[in-house]
């Protein structure tokens, strides 16, 4: 009974150390975005966004975001205004 609860502190640990670090948007198992520059002639703040294997792709529509396009595993998106 020990070794099954030494076990599961174990593995609760090492989530709380990947979920603390972003290991797992680093490793690539959740997506992850980041701020580009504008393309010329185009107004927003744009984001790059890298598809995950575990939560597939990002969706910044529910933030009053556009998709702008995909073009391998990363999509673009256009945003009214500056994202946390």
């Amino acid at each position: 009974m020990i070794r099954i609860w030494l076990i599961a502190m174990l593995a609760a640990a090492l989530l709380m150390v990947a979920r603390s670090t972003d290991l797992l948007h680093a490793t690539g198992l959740l997506h992850s975005c980041s701020t580009i520059p504008a393309p010329a002639g185009r107004h927003g703040h744009w984001h790059s966004c890298r598809k995950g294997l575990l939560d597939g792709r990002a969706d910044l529509s529910n933030q009053a975001c556009h998709s702008e396009g995909r073009t391998g595993s990363r999509e673009y998106w256009r945003c009214p205004a500056r994202l946390r």
